[in-house]
């Protein structure tokens, strides 16, 4: 314990954990002073010279007997119990005077820290300075996307979902007492949703970091899975535990692509950067015995240098890896869980159908991002270490084909060689595009079910016996909303099977108590073969409730594929749950799920705030980017326009700041209007009829104003 003229420190000597107890560096402190920067007169710094022999600290002897503070103390005080109990000099007050004072709390790993803190807080003008600096950085947070429609709690309740990211990136995905699980670690797929909300907001803060998470990826495409403190830090896992998560190459791939579509920034795809090495090889199912922590976490070559590879070549192995890793019905290998944690016990023959369709449809968006390179940038060429070719260019079709081609691979990366190949940048494109094409045709094909209760859907998931786990049971008809998700999002579904697997999820998940779409159906009795969450009591978790993060990507999903009025009534249906403040009992914003009692739980473990942002502004505003290049495309209802038929949202684009004005003043819905005419800052610009496409040279000559006003007229 240390003491000082304004408050005091506490610096445990060690961290106590009997699995292996470590030396402590973080001190804890207290100071004070009134509102002239005044110091207190003394303090009792332990509870004992507070509250006496026999006292309590709501009836202290320090206080109920007036006791002056020590100047010298009769016992020891490290090791006792601290307290910041702080006493002032003594003040008179007649009627409606007021004394202030300024306490300070903090925790540090620096002592210096503490005296900084009193220089800057400790009297009236500072505090004020402090809370008005504060209180202008959130300001400018909370005003980076503003969304005025006419629904006015509608849009003040964006505000807080729009704060949720920048909150998470802060705290971790578990915080206070909205926690579930977890201890407040900032893991691999949450960071890289988190990113989509914060590339809307500024994508110039974020480019760097992005590109640094890339040294996370291995060489066998898996990644570490927990993102420490500073940039390109990383741990294994959170509980050390070899696992693998296969949904986590996806991630990166899709953050990614939307800041390129916000910037023009293709050269983030070939930024360098390293790999993540540690015991863990082909994706944790062996070890690496000739490891050592002295080789260090960086994959180094046969010549013993760091390796190096792009940005791209990263997310290319991620793909290609997954697209090998395939189980006896054609789907990619669930592993040890996709992006849902309790389908952890099928790590032998269970398959993932929502996310195999997620990575064919980034597969071929990859491919087609290779051809946008070539065009604008006149790349002919791209380097990629020389193992990773023979998974571009397989013409393996089968499983068993594919399972062979990649323990090929494994083989080949046993003793990581780092000589690179050139590939022309056309035929990286056309094997990705076909590979994509191919799997989403085949889930198109194979995994739409037919139940005997005459709904129609895509399956989800088989199990560890290799059976599925949806469709006809004994006990109804199963079925989850991730695979309709990803199953209409990318693409493999026809527009038919769009209208049919939204249909079913309407009979068969939309909660008739609460109106929220279920993340499934009761899962049954078989906990041992597909996952943990098979035993869990139904509705009291997110499998029987409404999981927001799968409700608000189905609604992206819906509007992407032109299902406006469907995603609406998705929308709406989350923006009801979460603002029934008397049932829901949490604090505004989205949380990770509703229960079957239509309770709120856990504002920090969900990345649906990123989505519902991303959903609102890129799909629904139809604010977004195509390479850098602006595009309007709106796809509002009638309902979403105030009285006067207006809608507005504020935000920035190509670094400038921008208000889109939808006027739609014969109150037609969607499908019914069009865009008549549109300007910029009074300049007319030529729309298309559904659509306004503006290159980013001419946005940035256009908008040439601290705020700019562009005004569309639908009709």
């Amino acid at each position: 314990m240390k003491l000082y003229d304004y408050g005091l420190s506490i610096k445990p000597t060690i961290h106590h954990d009997e699995r292996g107890h470590e030396p402590n560096d973080t001190y804890y402190y207290v100071v004070a002073a009134d509102a002239e920067g005044t110091k207190p007169i003394g303090q009792f710094p332990t509870v004992q010279e507070f509250i006496g022999d026999g006292g309590t600290l709501d009836h202290p002897q320090a206080i109920v007997q007036n006791l002056p503070p020590y100047q010298n103390a009769p016992n020891r005080r490290d090791g006792m119990e601290s307290i910041g109990a702080i006493r002032f000099a003594t003040t008179s007050l007649g009627p409606q005077e007021t004394k202030e004072y300024i306490v300070v709390f903090g925790v540090t790993d620096h002592e210096q820290d503490i005296h900084r803190a009193v220089g800057r807080y400790c009297s009236h003008e500072k505090v004020q300075k402090a809370y008005e600096e504060n209180h202008a950085f959130w300001t400018e947070k909370l005003n980076a996307i503003v969304f005025q429609s006419g629904d006015r709690d509608f849009d003040c309740w964006l505000k807080w979902v729009s704060l949720q990211p920048t909150l998470r990136k802060i705290f971790g995905c578990s915080f206070l007492p909205h926690h579930d699980y977890g201890r407040g670690g900032r893991g691999w797929r949450d960071l890289w949703q988190d990113y989509l909300a914060l590339i809307l907001q500024n994508p110039n803060d974020v480019r760097k970091i992005l590109i640094a998470n890339f040294n996370g990826v291995r060489t066998d495409g898996s990644n570490a899975t927990m993102i420490l403190k500073g940039i390109g830090n990383f741990a294994a896992d959170r509980n050390k535990i070899s696992r693998v998560w296969m949904d986590h190459g996806v991630w990166p791939f899709y953050t990614i692509k939307l800041y390129i579509d916000r910037t023009g920034d293709l050269d983030i795809l070939f930024e360098k950067g390293s790999y993540w090495k540690d015991h863990q090889i082909r994706r944790a199912k062996a070890r690496d015995f000739q490891w050592t922590s002295e080789y260090g976490n960086r994959q180094k070559d046969a010549e013993g240098n760091i390796y190096e590879g792009t940005v791209l070549e990263k997310m290319m192995l991620q793909h290609l890896v997954c697209y090998h890793n395939v189980g006896e019905h054609g789907n990619m290998k669930l592993e040890d869980a996709d992006w849902n944690d309790q389908l952890d016990l099928a790590s032998h023959r269970g398959e993932s159908v929502p996310f195999t369709c997620f990575y064919g449809s980034n597969l071929i968006a990859m491919g087609e991002l290779l051809k946008i390179c070539a065009e604008k940038r006149g790349i002919q060429n791209i380097l990629v270490f020389k193992e990773l070719a023979s998974l571009l260019f397989s013409e393996a079709n089968t499983p068993a084909e594919k399972n062979a081609v990649l323990s090929a691979y494994f083989d080949s990366i046993d003793r990581f060689s780092g000589e690179c190949v050139e590939i022309k940048i056309e035929d990286a494109a056309a094997q990705l595009i076909r590979k994509g094409e191919s799997v989403l045709q085949r889930v198109r094909e194979r995994e739409w079910i037919v139940s005997q209760s005459g709904n129609e859907f895509f399956r989800g998931y088989y199990n560890d016996d290799g059976n599925s786990v949806d469709g006809d049971r004994a006990d109804g008809t199963a079925m989850n909303l991730t695979a309709q998700t990803f199953a209409v999002m990318s693409g493999a579904a026809t527009d038919e099977q769009v209208q049919k697997a939204y249909a079913a999820a309407g009979k068969l998940l939309k909660d008739p108590t609460t109106g929220g779409y279920r993340l499934t159906t009761p899962l049954g009795d078989n906990t041992w073969n597909f996952g943990r969450g098979f035993a869990l009591i139904y509705g009291e978790k997110e499998t029987g409730g409404m999981f927001s993060h799968m409700a608000v990507m189905f609604c992206n999903a819906l509007y992407q594929r032109g299902f406006i009025h469907e995603g609406y009534e998705v929308l709406t249906n989350i923006f009801r749950l979460c603002t029934d403040t008397e049932k829901a009992k949490i604090y505004p914003g989205i949380p990770e799920y509703i229960n079957n009692y239509g309770q709120g739980k856990y504002h920090y473990v969900t990345g649906s705030a990123s989505w519902l942002i991303l959903t609102m502004l890129n799909e629904i505003y139809g604010i977004k980017g195509e390479v850098g290049d602006l595009v309007l495309e709106p796809k509002l209802v009638k309902e979403q326009f105030d009285s006067e038929g207006a809608v507005h949202v504020q935000t920035s684009f190509a670094g400038k700041r921008i208000t889109v004005n939808y006027v739609n003043a014969l109150r037609k819905d969607y499908g019914e209007y069009k865009i008549a005419n549109a300007s910029i800052n009074g300049r007319r610009i030529e729309p298309q009829e559904h659509r306004i496409k503006i290159e980013k040279s001419q946005l940035i000559k256009l908008c040439d104003r601290e705020t700019n006003s562009l005004e569309i007229v639908l009709l």
